[in-house]
């Protein structure tokens, strides 16, 4: 699950959250990859992308950027 409360957080705040989180899933997607085959943890990281994409947009919404 991702952690969605920054109360207070500026557009930096929100821009270095979201960086932070798009390098960790880069790691876990690596990882999932180089490992044998295990659906549970494809499904799971992929529900994570999903929600990350998701709560990504907001969080660029709520500092100012439009995303395209």
């Amino acid at each position: 699950m991702i952690d969605t409360e920054l109360t207070g957080a500026g557009p930096v705040e929100y821009l270095a959250w979201l960086v932070y989180e798009l390098l960790d899933a880069h790691q876990d997607t690596t990882r999932l990859a180089e490992g044998p085959a295990d659906e549970e943890g494809w499904a799971a990281h992929l529900d994570y992308l999903r929600d990350l994409q998701r709560v990504g947009r907001e969080r660029l919404a709520r500092a100012g950027i439009v995303a395209a």
